[in-house]
């Protein structure tokens, strides 16, 4: 019976980041508005789905994390696979199981799924 519990509460986690990657404003509009404000072209129009981390990423200015709010939990672990959530503009921003989203930068991670 625990088993089951485990299985259906990791499904539906699943499904609630799932949810909030489709909500990507990417998905819609992608920029192109030239320079710096593209759209990445080694996207080449794709949006990323999930991606696997190259390094442990935490929160920037860790020391203002309880007086902004910021949950201790939110932190992406190294070779962890995340939910993302894209802008038009292509910042990449990892969905954590505890509800927040954390920005990472093009070199701590790699795009394992797009969506389709």
């Amino acid at each position: 019976m625990k088993s089951q519990t485990i299985k259906k509460k990791q499904a539906t986690d699943v499904y609630t980041l799932l949810s909030v990657a489709l909500t990507s404003p990417a998905l819609k509009w992608q920029s192109d508005r030239g320079g710096r404000s593209n759209y990445p072209a080694n996207f080449r129009g794709r949006v990323p789905l999930k991606v696997k981390t190259a390094k442990t990423v935490k929160p920037d200015l860790p020391q203002f994390n309880k007086l902004i709010g910021v949950k201790d939990d939110t932190i992406c672990l190294v070779d962890n696979e995340y939910f993302v959530w894209v802008n038009s503009y292509g910042a990449v921003s990892a969905i954590l199981p505890n509800g927040e989203k954390l920005g990472l930068l093009p070199s701590e991670f790699d795009v394992t799924e797009w969506h389709s």
